[in-house]
């Protein structure tokens, strides 16, 4: 019971920390879409995306931490459910501690390239830099997992 109930206060401290994090980069977006009359709306589109994807990137991170320090235990909502990881204990903490990890990986590698991709990228292009990586993540997992 004491696991769940830290793994949860670590999750919503953080998340409150990204919720204000996210108001104050929408409050600087805003700012700048302002004083840019003259960029038409379908140009700053792009990095509002941009923007969003940044943001997830931050909550796959988030979300990791507790399945890094295993403190999640078996459940049937939170963490990398399959029947192998159920139907034992020591599968389910080192599936999901590889999980977050992978996940964790994959979250920063995406942020880095959305935020280093020059701003002349479609929204697709930015959408692809932020689910290849993350797919790759949960293939590994089940790979890892496979090899248990």
């Amino acid at each position: 019971m004491v696991p769940e109930i830290v793994a949860a206060l670590i999750v919503s401290v953080i998340a409150c920390g990204v919720r204000i994090a996210w108001r104050g980069a929408r409050a600087r977006l805003r700012r700048r879409a302002q004083t840019a009359t003259h960029q038409a709306a379908s140009e700053r589109e792009p990095e509002r995306t941009r923007a969003r994807l940044v943001a997830s990137c931050v909550g796959f991170v988030i979300v990791s931490v507790p399945l890094i320090l295993r403190l999640v235990p078996p459940n049937g909502m939170y963490g990398f459910r399959t029947g192998a990881t159920r139907s034992t204990p020591e599968i389910w903490y080192q599936a999901n501690a590889f999980m977050g990890w992978a996940l964790s990986i994959a979250a920063v590698a995406s942020a880095t390239l959305l935020i280093m991709l020059p701003r002349t990228l479609k929204r697709w292009m930015l959408w692809a830099v932020f689910f290849a990586p993350v797919v790759g993540a949960i293939v590994l997992s089940f790979v890892y997992l496979y090899r248990l």
